[in-house]
């Protein structure tokens, strides 16, 4: 073929796939193949374009073919839900340290049982010695930080090799226990080395089916105060193999089908930053190859492949190859020349993945670092070199594993440690090189078998457990960070192989996802952590994934269907769970276990309906839109709960923006004040510095707001309203919206019509502005407009004004508010979508806001169910609006102060 000849033809994306592998192995390193996204949205067909040589351009064109193959596999949410024990066998519960047990442990403390195994070579003579029917392995890890230390990585492979010589030297023992102290908080947040432990066990349950394995992870740090949970689990029928314990609950991983929203797509400007940490073949080549096509990304590759290897015998078939190698004088071993040739092949893949990838972004932005992630020093070193070479990292792909699947008595412990290492260090070894640079964002590459286990996997799910664990550690601490779990991909990795397809469809308990399939799962969890919604630890799974579970763990699923706890994680899966608030919640700069810090920029043009609510001439943020920022962090502090009340709400200082190029930077801080089975407590303040035209910082953190936020599983039922009749009402002109210099309202805030005064108080009709609403506040968790038009409410009054007469109306601002109490989860949006009618009503019939007297103002639907209420609320009095001229008075200051004055001095009395 010449080098100028082109041909078209059509071909569908696994004949494309094809002829790239033929290409490929045909033409080494000088052939390169890129495989583009549809053409056509949804269109099956995909634009090949293959150069080398001899051969310069073949285009495969979309013909009409109908959509996309529907998805082989559910998006599964991980998380801690409550699990009550199942009914537990007869008789006392057991002890933890019968006779018979050996203890592996690496806590000091004082333990009521036998004398420790020994962590050197001599573990394995004991074991045979002894010949223990129970093995009990204790870890402590309230010392540990979020990488695990060589002490701990020790005692993690002193338990393989206790089971291993339990095998091999004496016999497989009647139960294998592990009790993890410190492993989850009291936000139920796992430490992040909890799952090295746990995804041990859940691989050995699978593989020793005759042994009862169980893994408990302790919030007490104290063995006396777990020995009692653990005891009484090794007698409970268990769902699964893992079980977590704190604040008294007992939780299980629940697995959650969530669709998760699809955010918008946009293509990136090109200077986002990506590296990726292994990934060059496999999936990893595949996905970064669906970036490149997207976003054509600067590109930063580590991997371990030597790319200048002699190629002198690479296109030689293995056989030949091999006989190559093994004669002559430079003869090596048959061994040996497999490794070389495998070694050569890796080579040729990557040099193939880095040629198509500089096709796509341009062969200055596609970077190749040769390092060993397992090398501390190396990876330093490597991330250095990134990291001043970029001003930033937007996203770290953490790629990089391998698998040697095998049982505890066949697998070695060289093995065993490899397997761990290339997940578990170089992870820690990343977090470590990057320091205070993190990227933006953190994805790991992790397994279906690090939720499940897998039998021969000891190695291979202790490690992707722990990035479900470490992920959720991190993303508690601030840090976007998300764990993938995938399955097996039907074209590509290891699932790709003869045996492995051969295997596949012998045992029927893995879907074979298609890369196509597997493309869109990644881009949409991008999409999403890059909208500021990204899930901690997400499990891709189908049905022949779902039957496997089901035989392994009768039972599980339904626990997973109908979430029966009574700390609600998400709602049933015929509703897809709602995603946190990020309205004014979206940039958590802080966060510890019970505590959260957001950094949020108010400015006119991410704001603007603030220009709708001006106060003294600056738009200000309306005191009853403080209830939402406090939801929103309480929401974001205790996921899975809702807000039902807001009480103590002190508003000390306007939250305003002064000038239209400035924003004014404020800091949202919420912290737990109490966790129970029925209700979280969290308690939220807004604070903000007071900087001079200078710069200068006069006062540090000024309190502008706080609040407290009670939270529940789900919404609080609609106590019922009776209606008043409209006798006696009589027409009184909202005050907020007539021009004023104090408080001025328009747009979205012109939310009530009708205001009138009543025998029994003040009343008005909800009129929401939907556009305004729409456009603004479509997010929103609290319906603060309404709240807004509501608290207006409270001030229709007539007043008599000395030296001007009667017919003026109070303009007012709230100071504090003792209780807001929210009904069946509405919102701003969800009432004006609907259409809903609301009725507001205040009373008592004469209210002194500035008194502190007891009142009460209530929004009710037509038919008579509250939607919420606002109890006791006092205020400050600006100024009046005269009813029949719009004229305004402001009000003498010292009159303000001196009716202030009274009002404490009639409560201290009082």
């Amino acid at each position: 073929m010449s080098a100028t000849h082109q041909d078209t033809t059509l071909l569908g994306a696994e004949g494309a796939r094809e002829l790239i592998a033929f290409l490929t192995r045909a033409n080494g390193a000088a052939g390169t193949a890129v495989l583009e996204r549809p053409v056509r949205k949804g269109g099956p067909v995909h634009r090949l374009t293959l150069r080398s040589p001899d051969l310069t351009a073949v285009e495969a064109e979309p013909d009409e073919a109908g959509p996309t193959q529907p998805h082989l596999l559910d998006r599964h949410v991980l998380r801690l839900a409550p699990a009550p024990a199942r009914a537990r066998t007869d008789g006392p519960a057991p002890e933890l340290f019968p006779a018979g047990t050996a203890l592996l442990t690496n806590t000091g403390q004082h333990v009521r049982g036998p004398e420790p195994l020994p962590l050197d070579e001599t573990l394995e003579d004991v074991i045979a010695r002894a010949r223990p029917r129970h093995i009990r392995v204790i870890v402590d890890l309230h010392a540990e930080q979020a990488a695990p230390s060589e002490a701990l990585l020790d005692v993690h492979d002193a338990m393989f090799r206790t089971a291993k010589a339990c095998v091999e030297r004496a016999a497989r023992p009647e139960s294998f226990s592990v009790l993890v102290l410190g492993g989850v908080d009291s936000a139920r947040v796992p430490h992040a080395c909890a799952g090295l432990f746990t995804g041990f066990a859940k691989s050995l349950a699978l593989e020793w089916p005759d042994t009862s394995v169980v893994a408990v992870v302790h919030e007490a740090r104290d063995l006396i105060t777990a020995e009692a949970d653990a005891a009484r689990e090794l007698a409970t029928p268990q769902l699964l193999p893992v079980v977590y314990h704190t604040g008294g609950t007992r939780l299980l991983w629940q697995a959650v089908t969530e669709p998760g929203e699809r955010a918008e797509t946009r293509a990136s400007s090109g200077d986002q930053v990506v590296v990726a940490a292994g990934g060059a073949r496999g999936i990893g080549a595949e996905l970064l190859l669906a970036l490149a096509r997207r976003d054509r990304p600067r590109l930063h590759l580590i991997g371990s492949t030597d790319l200048d290897s002699d190629e002198a015998d690479a296109q030689l078939e293995r056989k030949d190859f091999i006989r190559v190698r093994t004669t002559g004088p430079n003869r090596i071993t048959v061994r040996e020349a497999n490794s070389a040739y495998d070694r050569l092949g890796s080579a040729r893949e990557v040099r193939a993945t880095l040629a198509a990838l500089r096709e796509l972004c341009g062969a200055d932005r596609v970077t190749y670092h040769r390092c060993d992630l397992r090398d501390a020093e190396d990876v330093q070193t490597t991330v250095r070199r990134i990291t001043d070479a970029e001003r930033g990292i937007d996203l770290l792909l953490n790629i990089a594993g391998t698998n040697r699947a095998a049982s505890v008595e066949q697998k070695r412990l060289k093995d065993f440690r490899t397997v761990r290492d290339l997940k578990v260090r170089s992870y820690a070894h990343l977090k470590a090189a990057f320091g205070d640079r993190q990227p933006r964002l953190w994805c790991n590459f992790g397994s279906f078998v690090g939720f499940t286990g897998q039998t021969g996997e000891t190695d291979y799910g202790a490690a992707n457990d722990y990035f479900n664990t470490a992920a959720l550690h991190h993303s508690a601490h601030g840090t976007r960070e998300f764990t993938l779990g995938w399955t097996l991909w039907r074209d590509v990795g290891l699932g790709a192989t003869p045996l492995m397809r051969t295997f596949l469809a012998k045992s029927a308990q893995f879907t074979a996802m298609p890369t196509a399939e597997g493309i869109d799962h990644f881009l949409h969890e991008l999409d999403q952590a890059n909208h500021g919604q990204h899930t901690p630890v997400t499990v891709f799974f189908g049905d022949a994934e779902r039957a496997a579970i089901e035989a392994a763990a009768p039972g599980y699923l339904d626990f997973c269907r109908k979430v029966p706890d009574s700390r609600r994680s998400s709602p049933a899966p015929t509703a897809p769970a709602p995603r946190l608030p990020g309205f004014y919640v979206d940039d958590i700069v802080d966060r510890a276990p019970g505590r959260l810090t957001v950094v949020r920029r108010f400015g006119l043009d991410r704001d603007a309906y603030l220009r709708e609510h001006v106060v003294d001439g600056h738009p200000t943020l309306p005191g009853t839109f403080v209830p939402e920022l406090a939801a929103e962090a309480a929401m974001h502090l205790v996921p899975g709960r809702v807000p039902v009340v807001i009480e103590d709400v002190r508003l000390e200082s306007f939250l305003r923006v002064y000038k239209a190029d400035r924003d004014e930077v404020k800091k949202i801080k919420a912290r737990l004040v109490s966790d129970g089975p029925q209700e979280s407590v969290v308690a939220v303040e807004v604070t903000g510095d007071v900087v001079a035209p200078d710069g200068r910082v006069l006062v540090k953190d000024r309190r502008h707001f706080s609040a407290r936020v009670r939270l529940r599983d789900e919404p609080v039922a609609a106590p019922r309203w009776q209606h008043w009749d409209d006798n006696g009402a009589e027409p009184l002109a909202d005050p907020y919206h007539v021009p004023n210099p104090a408080v001025l309202l328009s747009g979205v805030f012109v939310s009530t019509a009708g205001t009138r005064t009543h025998p029994s108080g003040r009343r008005a009709h909800y009129a929401p502005d939907r556009p305004g609403i729409d456009r603004w506040f479509s997010d929103l968790v609290v319906p603060s407009v309404l709240l807004d038009g509501l608290a207006r409410v409270c001030v229709l009054e007539r007043a008599e004004l000395a030296e001007h007469g009667g017919d003026w109306t109070p303009l007012a601002v709230p100071r504090t508010i003792r209780r807001i109490d929210l009904y069946g989860g509405h919102t701003d949006a969800s009432l004006a979508a609907a259409g809903t009618r609301v009725e507001l009503y205040s009373l008592p019939a004469r209210l002194d806001l500035e008194s502190g007297a007891a009142n009460r103002a209530v929004a009710a639907t037509a038919a008579g169910d509250v939607v919420l209420q606002i109890k006791d609320m006092t205020g400050v009095v600006l100024g009046h609006i005269n009813q029949t001229t719009g004229a305004y008075r402001e009000r003498p200051r010292d009159a303000g102060l001196a009716h202030r004055a009274t009002a404490q001095a009639q409560e201290a009395t009082s």
